[in-house]
């Protein structure tokens, strides 16, 4: 009907087509012309001004701009500090918000909080920014180095933690619980030991170890090439996922790996056995006993220090000894659980023979009794 009647050249109350189309038409073309120049104003303005007019010391200017807040967040996202930075990024936001609804009163006293509030975070933070700084010097230094001494230095902490971990193995009522710490920091498990700060060896640990002596009755913690603390109190895992009832210090290896990425190497004290715990999981008989050292002490090490390898690197030692056809044999005897968190996680075999572990004294709370699972 429409047609019909432009057709014609009249409708109805006397309005020509020709008089009606044009002007929707020409209102329709001004209004996508108003958007299309808009967007180009604001794209001239912000983006194509600025970069035409950009030098090679503006370039610079945003790439480290770019690296320093890529290393503040891949510093503060493996820390418990994270938490607390989302609770001052809080505080700013109903600071903004009490402002733009004019909430006097709570604005005036968040306005108090932020006058010495710097202060605060400096407090609260200071061992935070200790570790950044010599994050950051390290990392210069590495890069430096062409990243070769940090996996040297990788390389010489786990040869001197097994070298230390068989000797202590083969002693008499001597136990051993050694943390290599990954990316999440343990601040607050190393304050509640003895701080150290001594470079890695395996004599130094052997002592540490020694029956009756102050520190042995706790866990060591290693960071990078260094002894951080010793005697270090570390909360017990509550769920039991190997089915065997372990000793304090097995749950205490467990607890501390469900919290965090860390490595750790736990002695028997009374069965003499080697264990390794990483993300909650548990691999054990490294050796059945003390008598194995006599005969096969080379290989337990070379299985153990490519284990450990394994998981503080998620890539396997291109320079370690694979060791005999036995140790590849037991090698398959194990299931390898991929996370994404902590790489390659060896479990407790299968078809192993587990013997249950009960708790023992009451400083390490060893494991005094085995049976058949």
């Amino acid at each position: 009907m429409f047609d019909a009647r432009k057709r014609s050249g009249r409708l109805r109350y006397g309005v020509t087509a020709e008089t009606v189309c044009p002007c929707f038409m020409h209102t329709k073309e001004r209004l996508v012309t108003e958007i299309l120049e808009s967007v180009g104003a604001f794209f001239r303005a912000n983006i194509w001004i600025p970069v035409s007019s950009m030098t090679w010391k503006d370039g610079l200017d945003i790439l480290l701009l770019a690296v320093l807040f890529y290393f503040l967040y891949s510093f503060v996202s493996v820390r418990r500090a994270g938490k607390l930075l989302f609770g001052l990024a809080t505080v700013v936001v109903l600071y903004v918000v009490t402002g733009w609804l004019d909430l006097r009163a709570a604005h005036w006293l968040l306005s108090a909080v932020a006058s010495f509030g710097v202060i605060v975070l400096v407090v609260i933070f200071q061992p935070e920014i200790r570790d950044a700084l010599d994050k950051l010097g390290s990392t210069v230094f590495d890069l430096r180095s062409g990243g070769r001494s940090g996996h040297a230095a990788l390389t010489n902490t786990i040869n001197e933690v097994v070298e230390a971990a068989c000797q202590i193995a083969q002693q008499e009522k001597d136990g051993a619980l050694i943390i290599l710490e990954g990316s999440t920091r343990l601040g607050e498990f190393e304050k509640s030991g003895i701080a150290l700060d001594a470079r890695v060896s395996s004599s130094l640990l052997t002592n540490i170890f020694v029956d009756r002596s102050p520190l042995h009755d706790g866990a060591v913690i290693i960071r990078g090439d260094r002894i951080v603390a010793a005697g270090c109190k570390l909360p017990l895992s509550t769920t039991d996922k190997t089915g065997l009832r372990l000793g304090t210090r097995h749950r205490a290896a467990l607890g501390i790996t469900e919290l965090s990425d860390c490595v750790v190497v736990v002695v028997s004290e009374e069965r003499h056995v080697i264990s390794v715990a990483n993300n909650g999981c548990l691999k054990r008989d490294y050796n059945k006993s003390m008598a194995d050292f006599a005969t096969g002490e080379k290989e337990i090490q070379n299985r153990l220090r490519a284990d450990l390898f394994l998981l503080m690197t998620g890539s396997a030692d291109p320079t370690a000894d694979t060791g005999s056809k036995d140790s590849d044999r037991h090698r398959k005897k194990y299931r390898v659980r991929s996370t994404p968190d902590a790489g390659d996680v060896p479990e407790v075999p299968a078809d192993a023979d587990e013997p249950d572990v009960q708790d023992g004294s009451e400083n390490g709370g060893e494991d005094v009794t085995s049976r058949k699972a």
